[in-house]
């Protein structure tokens, strides 16, 4: 007995211990997969927060519930597991923020998450959020958990991560329900999708608080406005709202009717007066017809094509001078407007000068006016010379410039370019000027241009004088003249008068000359060319005759040429003393003083007669001085002819022309005895009859000193 019971009782021990073993090792895994199964649910349903430990079938639930609720719901979730025989709560729950706050803070490119989350799974959530919302920055977390959270904290805290996305630097705040911003937005367009963000974008449930958002800094202030036909449109920064509003409305009064576009960003950093200077621009912009204006700082660019000439001018003064303090104008860009009759117009009266008219730009304009600075220095000068386009195809700088010398000639009067001609008039500075107006005129035209007119009036002079006197080398013509015409008229006339006698000519040129001037002064030279050191001045309506006769009988024969010749419009003073007959002279000496006087000029008659015209008195005077000086000598006065007609009546004509010329001499006081006549015809020709100069050259009368036989 005792021996089976040594050896029962070791093995019941052994098969106790290996049953108890087997239990032991079958809870534990049942225990292990029911701890599985209630981990596994709630995890999927959403309770990742708690913790779980079975004992049999025995549940006891640990960890931090976010809020009595959720904790319940655990609970519950697990006990409906099967297999759960009960489920014990251990878990504790999440200490109540109130309120509840929870922020993300950005400063470069490191952004802190601060403040309260809800749960893990909410962290977890967040930092995704703010990874994708800020994906180059770096990501700090420093929340903790916290019950009190709204039902609509996971996409506010989403959508203020969008928001901070937009800021340099700043926070976004959630204060239980309410969203607050302030910082620094990235860009202009940040600003704006920020601001745009908070006015259509808000997730329901959220309440905005204050919104605190600095428009970003921009290093180029830069903004526009531009027009066409279509619209007008602004664009580039503004400061703040006030601003855009106000240019909004200046843009929509300036063109009625014409839409608006609105393209502006609100920015900081605008230089100061940024809201005067944009108005200022709006303004100059309604002085285009199309076009635009920029503002970068405070430099004002206009670029476009001017409304009109006085829209360019004021634009490009700045609206009659008034820019505003550190705004500079920049407008050599603008195109000014063009004008149909394109001219300029150059008016002078006396001391006082008058530039109006058009130039095609500033720069042309300068030109011009700096040439008027030089050309009447002194002078009250009057500049209102628009820039227009539109001028004609020819080099209008040099057209003006050139009108504007001749202007400078004038004391008054108007010079003009109008269109591709120009046209010149008043009265002339002085003789010199007259004379360089008329050369001027008379040649070819600068830059082009046609003359449509010029009518220059030589400069008053009052007394108007003329003279004629005797120099060194001849006669000398002094005084004025009204014109070239008349000019030459004189000068013609004198040397007719005086045959080969050098005229000297110091005429100038004057307005104011009496009537009939050329023909006093022509009716005076033939009452002076009778006489010795003959001469004649006139002084307004008066002219005055001195000389010395050469003979006496040839004073009343100069009274009465002067009382024929001169017109009834002149009074006539004549000082005439008869010459003193010389010593008397020998042959030689008779021949040269004979052959001196008739160098002067040949015996002219009337066409085919043998009247003696009047022009020729003054030489048959100074022969017959001469021939008184030679009492006893004998004188031959032969006619000659040249071959037209017949030889007889060629014959007739020469005897009576010689027959004249005696007459003549004989009435001057030359004894006739001394003289005879001879006719020779067309016998003793001098040159060619085959030549009308050699004509002219055979019809002469001959005298000839103690011819031979005459003794």
């Amino acid at each position: 007995m005792s021996n089976w019971r040594r050896w029962v009782r070791p093995g019941l021990a052994a098969t106790i211990l290996l049953a108890v073993l087997a239990v032991l090792l079958r809870t534990g895994a049942v225990e292990r997969e029911l701890a599985a199964r209630v981990s596994g649910r709630l995890v999927a349903d959403g309770y990742d927060w708690a913790t779980v430990e079975v004992s049999g079938r025995n549940v006891v639930i640990g960890g931090v519930a976010p809020t009595p609720e959720v904790q319940e719901e655990a609970l519950l979730a697990s006990a409906a597991i099967g297999g759960v025989a009960s489920v014990t709560n251990e878990s504790g729950l999440l200490p109540i923020a109130s309120p509840y706050e929870w922020s993300a803070r950005r400063l470069g490119r490191k952004v802190t998450l601060l403040g309260s989350v809800p749960s893990e799974a909410t962290r977890n959530g967040v930092l995704a959020a703010a990874r994708r919302a800020l994906p180059e920055a770096e990501i700090l977390d420093e929340t903790h958990l916290a019950r009190g959270a709204a039902k609509t904290f996971n996409s506010m805290t989403a959508f203020a991560l969008d928001r901070l996305a937009n800021l340099s630097e700043g926070q976004v705040t959630i204060t239980d329900g309410t969203l607050s911003v302030a910082g620094t937005a990235v860009t202009a367009e940040g600003y704006a999708e920020a601001r745009a963000a908070f006015r259509d974008s808000m997730p329901g449930g959220v309440t905005l608080g204050p919104v605190d958002i600095l428009p970003a800094r921009v290093d180029r202030f830069v903004w526009s406005a531009s027009l066409d036909e279509v619209s007008l449109t602004l664009a580039g920064y503004v400061p703040n709202d006030v601003a855009r509003t106000s240019l909004v409305a200046a843009a929509e009064a300036l063109k009625p009717g014409v839409p608006v576009i609105d393209n502006m960003n609100i920015a900081s950093g605008e230089p100061e007066g940024f809201a005067e200077a944009a108005t200022f621009a709006v303004q100059a912009l309604g002085k285009l017809e199309e076009g635009g204006v920029m503002l970068d700082g405070l430099t004002l660019d206009v670029a476009g094509t001017a409304r009109s000439v006085e829209d360019y001018e004021s634009v490009v003064s700045g609206i009659g001078g008034t820019l505003p303090p550190g705004v500079e104008i920049v407008a050599n860009a603008i195109t000014p407007a063009p004008v149909s009759a394109y001219h300029w117009t150059g008016e002078r009266e006396g001391d006082s000068i008058t530039l109006t008219g058009y130039v095609p730009s500033l720069e042309g304009r300068a030109e011009v006016e700096a040439l008027a600075r030089t050309l009447f220095a002194g002078l009250s000068v009057k500049e209102d010379v628009k820039i227009a386009s539109g001028e004609p195809k020819i080099d209008w700088i040099g057209a003006a410039k050139f009108a504007m010398e001749q202007l400078a000639e004038l004391k008054t009067g108007v010079a003009k370019v109008e269109g591709v001609t120009y046209s010149i008039s008043g009265e002339a500075g002085s003789s010199d000027a007259y004379v360089a107006l008329t050369a001027a005129n008379a040649r070819r035209l600068p830059a082009s241009l046609a003359l449509a007119g010029s009518d220059v009036s030589p400069p008053v002079v009052s007394p108007f004088t003329l003279s004629l006197s005797h120099g060194e080398n001849g006669l000398i013509m002094a005084g004025y003249a009204g014109s070239e015409d008349q000019k030459q008229a004189l000068l013609d006339a004198a040397r007719e008068r005086f045959g080969s006698v050098r005229v000297t000519d110091r005429i100038g040129f004057a307005s104011g000359a009496p009537d009939n001037l050329v023909d006093g002064a022509s009716g005076a030279m033939r009452a002076a060319a009778r006489l010795a050191g003959g001469h004649f001045s006139i002084v307004d309506s008066v002219i005055e005759i001195d000389g010395t006769t050469f003979h006496d009988r040839a004073m009343q024969r100069i009274a009465d040429i002067a009382a024929e010749s001169i017109p009834d419009t002149f009074k006539t003073r004549i000082n005439v003393i008869t010459r003193q007959v010389g010593q008397p002279l020998d042959t030689d000496g008779c021949r040269g003083r004979l052959k001196l006087a008739l160098g002067n000029g040949n015996v002219e008659f009337d066409k085919g007669a043998a009247e003696i015209s009047i022009d020729s008195y003054t030489l048959l005077d100074r022969v017959a001085g001469v021939l008184m000086r030679c009492p006893a000598s004998m004188v031959e006065v032969g006619g000659h002819s040249d071959s037209d007609g017949s030889e007889e009546k060629n014959l007739e004509l020469t005897q009576a022309r010689a027959e004249a010329v005696v007459d003549y001499l004989v009435d001057a006081g030359v004894k006739f005895e001394r003289m005879t006549a001879k006719g020779y015809g067309e016998t003793l020709p001098i040159a060619d009859n085959e030549t009308e100069e050699g004509k002219a050259a055979n019809r002469r009368i001959a005298l000839t000193i103690d011819p031979p036989g005459s003794g």
